[in-house]
């Protein structure tokens, strides 16, 4: 088996920065007359390149569900930990697998983001279990019940707004079977 990666990019010269790449885990095979032959056995999900580099959340996102596709498409006996750890080097020879040091990065982006995008807007989010559906903040109240910042440093709230637990689990669990120290 092998990743076969269809790389689609955008014509629009604004856009011209951008490309899909998409992964499909091909099978080898021979047919009944012994002809070398291919198949396709899972689409693993695809990726968008921004200026040359994969994003960490895209990275991580991909790895993640690819994960689920290969349980629910890829029969047990053909996803051997040999085939594994060869799709695993196919895959990060062109998107490596995110360390946990990117995702923690990665969130304290999120984060900010969300921290300033909220603030400018005096909303908050009114569950974040349950999404994001914006809630006005009630005169005199200020976002995650702390008050306004004195300097310009960017506050951190306490809000998960990317589950790093499950991302960095699922993400550390992938590695550990790629690598064999699971």
């Amino acid at each position: 088996m092998y990743v076969k990666w269809v790389v689609r990019r955008h014509k629009n010269e604004e856009l011209a920065n951008i490309a899909f790449y998409d992964a499909y885990l091909v099978q080898s095979y021979k047919n009944e007359l012994g002809e070398p032959r291919q198949r396709t056995l899972a689409y693993l999900g695809n990726l968008r390149q921004i200026d040359g580099m994969f994003p960490i959340i895209e990275r991580a996102l991909f790895y993640i569900r690819m994960e689920d596709v290969l349980i629910r498409a890829v029969p047990p006996e053909l996803m051997t930990d040999d085939e594994r750890n060869k799709l695993y080097l196919g895959l990060s020879t062109v998107a490596p697998l995110p360390t946990e040091e990117e995702i923690r990065h990665a969130e304290l982006l999120n984060r900010n983001w969300h921290s300033t995008y909220w603030r400018a807007r005096a909303i908050k989010p009114a569950d974040l279990s349950a999404g994001f559906a914006p809630v006005q903040l009630e005169e005199g109240t200020h976002l995650f019940n702390e008050p306004p910042p004195d300097d310009s440093s960017t506050p951190q709230p306490e809000a998960p707004l990317l589950d790093r637990i499950i991302v960095i689990g699922r993400l550390s669990d992938a590695t550990k079977r790629h690598t064999g120290t699971g």
